[in-house]
């Protein structure tokens, strides 16, 4: 249903009263006359009647007791009250300057009966809802910032060079080989990794198809591929280096089985007129042109990236604000569904990640709590260096705006 705010104020149909339950907590009162809730309950009943089918009546002409049991007398008066409490909520917000930052609380103590006069009561109920006390941010113009270094954004011959291997390697073919494996051939693996006996699954996979010489997987393990042909199996040992990043596999001594099930050469494409046609292109300058120009944005971002974390860190800092329990459970929240969204994309559990991480459950929440709060805190430091510089944040523009502002501040 469209705001109606004005009306409220224009026709004194909705008062409201507001109470400071504590430093972060609101409760609103609001009433509305039985007379503009049954307006409401009208705009519903007339646009939902034509939608009713009573045999013998065209839509919208039958009697309107039936219409309405036809309708639901309780879908009527769900719509009707849902309609009267959003306006009448948004117009108590607007005229005591208060802004929510949790969902709200709404308790109704009594409503019109909504049988199509405007005797009986008036609507009343009551919101609570979290809002952030005044915050208060320190000096942020005199916030540093590490300069650009030009050196690190610039892009290298043999990078480029490297992306037209890749692209090429992407436009491929895969030739089935009889001889042994080497250096550069895709192969499907399968593998068994156990110590002392114990299989683990962590060094287990049915299958893992891979360019020899590209995975670096576990130091020594491809080299063992060379020589190999199709469907031939392989045992042998590898010491894991003190170093590894699995420190449960650290320093261990692991024996694997090994089977090769296919074996291909990669036949790369030559650069001619046929592979730059894939890129709308003529030449293998304009192509590496492009690619150099890529790369350069990249590395760019990269160290504005850099520059933006400095920033963060340092707002954080200077940032005081008592921020509401329930806001921080919201946002921790937040985090852990798009966290959990992400690695069930990729096939992981939520589970299996915190126990990849090889901290407990708490630990992981209490992060994750630790996370939120410094999000919220970033949030509210840039919504007041904005309002006072009176930058435009509502949406993820605005928030760059805001850094493009302390980047060009402290130079």
């Amino acid at each position: 249903m469209a705001r109606n705010d004005a009306s409220f104020k224009d026709c004194q149909k909705m008062k409201s009263e507001k109470k400071q339950l504590s430093k972060n907590r609101i409760k609103l009162t609001i009433t509305v006359e039985a007379s503009k809730v049954e307006e409401y309950f009208e705009s519903h009943y007339k646009r939902l009647a034509p939608t009713a089918n009573l045999q013998g009546f065209r839509p919208g002409k039958a009697p309107r007791v039936m219409t309405i049991e036809a309708i639901g007398q309780s879908r009527l008066t769900n719509l009707t009250l849902e309609s009267a409490i959003d306006e009448a909520y948004r117009a108590a917000l607007q005229e005591h300057k208060t802004y929510p930052v949790t969902q709200p609380a709404i308790t109704i103590s009594k409503h019109p009966k909504l049988d199509g006069t405007s005797e009986g009561n008036d609507l009343a109920f009551e919101v609570e809802f979290d809002i952030l006390p005044e915050a208060k941010i320190g000096n942020y113009k005199k916030i540093k910032v590490s300069k650009i270094d030009p050196k690190t954004t610039e892009v290298t011959n043999e990078e480029v060079e490297k992306v037209v291997d890749y692209l090429r390697r992407q436009a491929s073919k895969l030739n089935p080989i009889e001889r042994g494996a080497k250096t550069g051939d895709w192969a499907d693996i399968s593998f068994e990794g156990s110590i002392k006996g114990v299989k683990k699954d962590k060094l287990t996979s049915p299958s893992l198809p891979m360019v020899i010489g590209d995975t670096k997987m576990i130091p020594g393990f491809e080299g063992k591929l060379v020589g190999m042909k199709k469907d031939e199996e392989k045992q042998f040992d590898i010491n894991f280096p003190k170093d590894f990043q699995d420190k449960e596999f650290a320093s261990a001594k692991v024996n694997f089985k090994l089977k090769l099930k296919e074996l291909r050469e990669v036949i790369l494409p030559e650069i001619d007129g046929e592979f730059l046609k894939r890129f709308g292109l003529k030449k293998i300058d304009e192509l590496k042109t492009n690619i150099k120009k890529g790369l350069e944005g990249e590395k760019k971002e990269q160290a504005r990236g850099q520059q933006i974390s400095e920033i963060s860190e340092q707002l954080i800092k200077i940032t005081k604000v008592e921020i509401p329990k329930s806001l921080i459970d919201s946002e921790s929240q937040r985090m852990k569904n798009v966290l959990a969204s992400d690695l069930s994309q990729k096939g992981l559990t939520l589970d299996k990640y915190i126990e990849s991480l090889k901290i407990t459950q708490k630990k992981f929440d209490e992060d994750l709590l630790g996370q939120a709060k410094r999000n919220i805190l970033l949030g509210v430091a840039i919504g007041e260096i904005a309002k006072k510089e009176k930058i435009e944040v509502n949406s993820k523009e605005g928030t760059r705006r805001v850094f493009d502002y302390l980047i060009e501040s402290a130079k």
